[in-house]
């Protein structure tokens, strides 16, 4: 979660270099707040390295790609012998709320002051969020239900964090599966948001070192994201 977490706010922090704005600047020309919502993450963990307890992580963010409204970064955690611990990628989009509902979002876009760059990445992420956008989700079990608490769940913008989809991903697989298995990689697609206090129903489906999952909103049944994970064999 921390370096999930950690690199979300380095690939704002670049955001805002490329448009010269601070978040709260991201503004349309109506004045709506504009918001650069994830669409993929992923995280890798390089199992075989150790991390100790006095290893000082350094933290290196460079930016993958950029056309609008897309934008990619990665975020790499290195440990004191130089070993790459965490790589984590992330892509956004700009996009406004379009209503009172979290339900409700539309794409948007912010003037750079950049070049468009990084076009093949952009490519190759943007078709495996397509593929995980379509995977068959009718082979996948329910597993638990889930009852949002903005207090928790929410992030200041007053919607889900996208964060948090990753922590509930693995806090309803974890007591399905064998939780003692570390994982070494986990991509997850985001789809849609919630409502304060909606419930959300998690499904996955273990295959061998693999577990699919997917997470549905309680007020029309859509799946809001997907996760697709690898346990680490070692």
């Amino acid at each position: 979660m921390f370096c999930l977490t950690n690199a979300g706010n380095h690939h704002w922090s670049l955001i805002s270099k490329f448009t010269s704005k601070t978040p709260t600047e991201w503004k349309n020309d109506q004045g709506k707040r504009i918001y650069a919502s994830f669409l993929y993450t992923s995280i890798s963990y390089s199992r075989n390295f150790n991390v100790k307890e006095d290893d000082v992580i350094g933290i290196n963010c460079i930016p993958l790609s950029f056309r609008a409204p897309f934008f990619i970064s990665e975020t790499k955690y290195i440990n004191s012998r130089s070993d790459i611990v965490v790589r984590v990628k992330l892509m956004s989009t700009f996009i406004i709320n379009n209503g009172e509902s979290n339900s409700q979002f539309v794409r948007s876009s912010i003037p750079l002051n950049s070049e468009p760059f990084g076009e093949s990445h952009l490519e190759s992420t943007r078709r495996r969020y397509k593929e995980i956008n379509n995977f068959d989700d009718k082979e996948l079990k329910e597993i638990a239900e889930h009852k949002v608490n903005p207090s928790v769940d929410f992030n200041a913008a007053k919607f889900m964090y996208f964060a948090n989809y990753c922590h509930l991903f693995k806090r309803y697989e974890s007591s399905e599966y064998n939780s003692s298995i570390p994982i070494e990689f986990r991509e997850i697609a985001y789809f849609a948001n919630v409502d304060p206090f909606e419930r959300i129903t998690v499904y996955a489906r273990q295959e061998d070192i693999k577990v699919l999952s997917a997470m549905k909103r309680s007020s029309d049944q859509k799946c809001i994201a997907r996760s697709h994970s690898v346990a680490f064999q070692g």
